[in-house]
Order: C-alpha cells, then structure tokens, then sequence
C-alpha cells in the first residue's frame, strides 16, 4: 500500500526535514483550530497548545511511529493537551468530560458556533435558515456534536474517534444515529449535508 502525501511528509520529518515539518502545520493548522475553539473558548489557550503539540513533535520526532492518519494523530493530541490545560486551570473541576455522557456539567460545550471565515463563506444562507440550522443542531448533546464533527468533516474512523475521545465504540455508533435521526426529524426535507457543512466547514 502505498503512503499518502501527509504520511510521506511525516517520513521526512521524522527524519529532520525542517520543510516537511512546516508543510505538516500548514495543512493542518486549519483543521486544528476549528477543532481546538470548539473545545475551548480561548483563542490564545488554543493556539498555544498547538504550539505545544508541534514542538514536542519535533522535539521527539526520532522516536515517533508512523500514524495511519495524520489528522487523526493531530487532533487527538491537540484534545489531550487542552484536556490537561483546562485541568490546570480549574484543578477543582473533575474535568470537561469525565461525566459528559450524562449530565453535560463537567465539560467544555462543543461549539456549533461558525469561525468568522465560515460566516463569510456561507453568507448566501439566509439568516431564517441559519437560524433554524444552528436551532436544530443546540437540541444535540455536545458529545453528539462532537462525535459528528470527528466522523464526518475530519473522515476518522469510529475506532479513531472512540481514540481520540475515549469512549467505546458502541457509545460512538449510538450517538451518531441517534443524532442523525434528531437532525433529519427536525430539518425533515431540508438538505442534511448542507446544513452540517454550514456549521463544520473544513474544507
């Protein structure tokens, strides 16, 4: 099987290749971002723990092994550390989601919130229909939300995002069909994909 362009690019840098190693942060800065301030409010809290998750890579590049999925790798260790910073910062709090799946008190909410490049993207969508597109999407769980948003505009596995957010598999199956069938009951014959898009542009 061959590698694919992010894999081959994580070959070069773990071999020193300083190009490789900023091609890797631009392509998935992006991608990091959208996903880090959904988890945590703080731009700068967010920005410094990608800064933290690059240099600890190069910093430990030699002994690193060869992910299946770049993406997949980033974004679980981005969650890890904003997990622990927000441990830091509120050391009396059990955590943003150690009992997430039932009560929603001990974690950060999954924002469905567009960043403003997203807002500006999707301008031909009237304002009615945002609004009951962001309506519709605030009746699913944060979990759910995040759950979708790993699966669907980041093309995890469900074995990867039971990784990356540490929950079983079944958990994982379960809350997407049970958000998808939330979302189609209350959009009915609106176009699904075009409303996730709004809220988790990516691409």
């Amino acid at each position: 099987m061959n590698a694919t362009p992010d894999q081959q690019l994580w070959h070069r840098f773990r071999q020193g290749d300083e190009t490789a190693f900023q091609q890797l942060h631009q392509q998935h800065i992006r991608h990091l971002l959208n996903y880090g301030l959904r988890l945590h409010g703080s731009l700068s809290a967010v920005e410094d723990c990608i800064q933290d998750v690059f240099i600890e890579l190069w910093q430990y590049r030699q002994g690193l092994a060869q992910p299946v999925s770049v993406r997949f790798y980033l974004l679980k260790a981005l969650r890890n550390r904003l997990r622990a910073q927000y441990r830091r910062d509120q050391p009396f709090v059990s955590g943003w989601d150690d009992d997430g799946e039932h009560t929603g008190q001990n974690r950060l909410p999954f924002d469905t919130e567009p960043s403003a490049e997203e807002q500006i993207i999707a301008l031909d969508i009237d304002a009615e229909r945002k609004a009951f597109i962001h309506q519709t999407l605030q009746t699913l769980s944060a979990r759910q939300r995040e759950i979708v948003y790993l699966r669907y505009f980041n093309d995890l596995t469900y074995e990867q995002v039971c990784e990356v957010m540490q929950i079983n598999y079944q958990t994982a199956r379960s809350q997407i069909y049970t958000a998808l069938k939330l979302i189609r009951k209350k959009l009915k014959d609106s176009d699904i994909a075009e409303c996730l898009f709004f809220f988790f542009l990516l691409q």
